[in-house]
């Protein structure tokens, strides 16, 4: 059977919350068009303020409608954040259920093998930490994606050369990014192998308290719970140092498009083959491109996150049924 990625087994498990989900997209695309305006407004103002307009009146249109833009992007933003976060609660309630439901018929040798530690980890802290993904990706990714490729569409019908060089960081930004989240779905497998690890550990030495000081083994048990800690923290630590070097260079370019677009659309101006008007449109909309790309991008881990987390609930979902499979 093919595996399926985190985004469709989330999508399957949350099968009676699809018709918010959707419209929370349609939404919050629907805002990003609209966020668009204030950007056409600025440029359309710089413009008359060069051409020397002093007139209030030809300044109020283009006022109004980024104001109305912005109203408009914020209350269909919230809009769809609202309804995204209400399917999400519903999802994470009902796959709570599922792993509840689940545990009385797990195989022995499952339970035997799975210390508590773990179990609270997984229907806790893990199913928890998928509110991200599921309130924020499916909205707010679409979004953040659709918005660069509209500005892009709309740059590449202004003046194709600035288009092409509005994009030029964008490369060395992206093998930057690569540079530091290589591997990334791995390290974070390791990470909440680690914390369950030291979980477990505080757990088992929390319920098993009277024991181990009846049998005065305080300084051993205390000394494996604290080892498990350090490993914890020392496991993140090493993680973030190799990875920061590579995020912040790419954190830098991203929003670096007036290295190119600068100079050489000021060459075209000189040369008479670009407008005023049009130069200082594609600046201001190039400026606006790079904030929804890394904000897309920040969702990557959260991808990764989400496939280490679905997989632990799997572990717990789907028990039963591989050891079904197993049986001749």
């Amino acid at each position: 059977m093919e595996k399926q990625s985190p985004v469709q087994r989330i999508w399957e498990l949350g099968k009676d919350e699809h018709g918010r989900l959707i419209t929370a997209v349609i939404l919050a695309v629907a805002g990003v068009v609209c966020g668009m305006a204030p950007y056409f407004a600025a440029a359309k103002i710089i413009v008359q303020l060069l051409a020397g307009e002093k007139a209030l009146a030809a300044y109020a249109p283009w006022l109004l409608t980024a104001l109305g833009g912005y109203l408009a992007r914020t209350a269909l933003y919230n809009g769809a954040l609202s309804i995204s976060h209400k399917a999400t609660f519903n999802i994470l309630k009902t796959i709570r259920q599922m792993l509840l439901a689940k545990l009385p018929r797990l195989p022995l040798g499952t339970v035997m093998d799975t210390s508590s530690g773990k179990l609270k980890q997984i229907i806790v802290d893990q199913v928890d930490s998928m509110e991200t993904t599921l309130a924020h990706l499916f909205p707010e990714m679409t979004a953040n994606i659709a918005a660069p490729v509209l500005t892009l569409i709309y740059l590449f019908a202004l003046d194709w050369r600035l288009a092409l060089l509005s994009l030029a960081v964008f490369p060395a930004a992206f093998a930057l990014m690569m540079m530091g989240m290589g591997g990334y779905a791995k390290d974070y497998a390791g990470a909440v192998q680690a914390t369950n690890e030291m979980s477990g550990t505080m757990i088992e030495y929390i319920n098993g308290i009277e024991v181990i000081k009846a049998f005065n083994q305080g300084g051993k048990s205390y000394a494996r719970l604290a080892d498990k800690v350090r490993a914890n923290a020392r496991y993140y630590y090493d993680w973030m140092r190799r990875s920061q070097l590579g995020m912040s260079m790419a954190y830098a370019f991203f929003p670096a498009q007036m290295l190119t677009v600068l100079p050489f659309g000021w060459l075209f101006y000189l040369n008479g083959t670009l407008r005023a008007e049009t130069f200082i449109t594609v600046i201001i909309l190039s400026l606006g491109m790079s904030a929804p790309i890394v904000a897309a991008f920040n969702f990557v881990d959260t991808l990764a996150q989400a496939g280490t987390t679905v997989g632990q609930a799997d572990e717990i979902l789907k028990a039963e049924e591989q050891e079904h499979a197993a049986d001749p």
